[in-house]
């Protein structure tokens, strides 16, 4: 496979992600690490062998969170005298007697090893919730040998909220699932919602463990990505709340559908035909704007900053933005949305990311180009980037006009890119 190929040369069953893969500078995407700290009042323990260690070490020196993780090391010994369980049990007994203040949920992050070896981490889990009945113990993954079928991050989102037990739902309340960034003015669900005095719960803006607990009074819960699909399914099953998954799309019909669904689950009524107008409007005229700063300059987006690059790519072209390539490993959206692309631009570049043959293209761009996301500013050395990583906080109508600020000050103002995209976890405040 060469290092990129046009869209008109792919087929919608395009994938990168085989083999070997190379990892880029560009280390703004959250991992398990930073997803579990968003828990209030909670603590990591990491069961691993010592060079499965060194990365969530690391991530967690860099937030400054020491205190939130512990580890547990696994060795040779371990494995020689059989005695994984016990060395997982008292381990953890260990670390919850030594810290100054207990914690209201645990997350034990097992291994590869401990599915190899079929080690019965929940037998030590039924015995830990015995010996600590006030702390909620929570059994987690960091187990990359299922990273195409039980991936960690979208596994660790169901996961955190399986200590959501039954209870009455309000009406006057929902939850946002599954979120890395804080949703608020660039969400139009959001901005809904509070029109029609509808509490909304998300953990991204809890600072109490009993105020994420209450996440089981809502009566909807909402998710904005993939990766939290797993969660709301979930969470529909066990608790029988409602779930409507909001697709990040910016096909405008889309957008208004999916308000439509999202007003009927939580009783209120949907955006009227004027609020649609003049969204549209206003939306168009922010398009505009930066049409008008961007130019010609050409645009490469890439699948860290969004979560539909493909769809974004199209909206970008329909629109008279010279999109010029995809950076992309695995083609997930509407297959019509990939045959409207091929039409509409059959000589864009659909790059790979983490493909091993990524490591010989040759980083740069002749003349000035504009990179959503990081990996595309990296790939193409370009300081004039949009720094976000899934969407932030950006859903619908609102959404996209903030992108496209974001987009002209980005146009307008260069930063450094080499330094930025080396920071780990990008905008965790956790």
């Amino acid at each position: 496979m060469k290092e990129w190929q046009l869209i008109k040369d792919t087929a919608y069953e395009y994938n990168a992600d085989i083999g070997l893969s190379y990892s880029s500078p560009a280390r703004g995407v959250w991992n398990i690490v930073h997803i579990g700290t968003l828990v209030p009042e909670s603590h990591q323990i990491f069961v691993c062998p010592t060079s499965c260690l060194r990365g969530v070490v690391l991530t967690t020196a860099e937030m400054g969170a020491m205190d939130q993780m512990s580890t547990i090391t696994v060795g040779e010994d371990n494995i020689l005298e059989g005695n994984m369980e016990e060395e997982l049990h008292e381990g953890t007994r260990k670390i919850l007697d030594s810290l100054p203040v207990k914690p209201r949920m645990v997350m034990i992050f097992t291994s590869c090893i401990h599915h190899f070896l079929a080690v019965n981490y929940q037998r030590v889990y039924r015995l830990l919730r015995q010996e600590y009945p006030d702390i909620d113990f929570v059994d987690c993954y960091m187990d990359p040998i299922m990273r195409r079928t039980a991936p960690p991050d979208p596994t660790l989102r169901r996961q955190i909220y399986r200590v959501i037990g039954k209870a009455d739902h309000d009406p006057s309340a929902v939850n946002f699932i599954g979120n890395e960034f804080t949703m608020t003015e660039n969400c139009d669900l959001w901005l809904h919602l509070q029109q029609n005095n509808i509490t909304v719960r998300d953990i991204t803006a809890c600072d109490t463990y009993d105020e994420f607990l209450r996440t089981a009074e809502g009566s909807v819960n909402f998710t904005f990505h993939n990766a939290a699909a797993k969660a709301g399914r979930d969470m529909e099953l066990r608790l029988q709340q409602k779930w409507i998954a909001m697709r990040p799309s910016y096909d405008y019909d889309v957008i208004d559908a999916d308000m439509r669904s999202a007003s009927e689950a939580a009783g209120i009524p949907a955006p009227s035909k004027q609020e649609i107008t003049e969204n549209r409007k206003k939306t168009e005229e922010a398009v505009k704007k930066a049409l008008a700063v961007i130019g010609d300059t050409p645009v490469s987006v890439d699948h860290t900053a969004v979560d539909r690059p493909l769809e974004f790519a199209l909206f970008l072209l329909e629109h008279g933005f010279q999109v010029e390539s995809v950076y992309i490993d695995v083609f997930t959206e509407d297959k019509n949305i990939f045959e409207r692309l091929q039409a509409e631009k059959p000589d864009l570049k659909i790059c790979p990311s983490l493909n091993w043959n990524i490591r010989r293209a040759e980083r740069g761009h002749e003349g000035k180009i504009l990179a959503v996301g990081q990996k595309a500013a990296y790939f193409n050395d370009t300081d004039y980037f949009v720094n976000i990583i899934e969407s932030e906080d950006m859903y619908g109508y609102a959404g996209i006009r903030r992108m496209m600020e974001r987009m002209i000050r980005a146009c307008e103002k260069p930063q450094n890119m080499r330094d930025l995209i080396q920071i780990k976890g990008w905008g965790c405040q956790c």
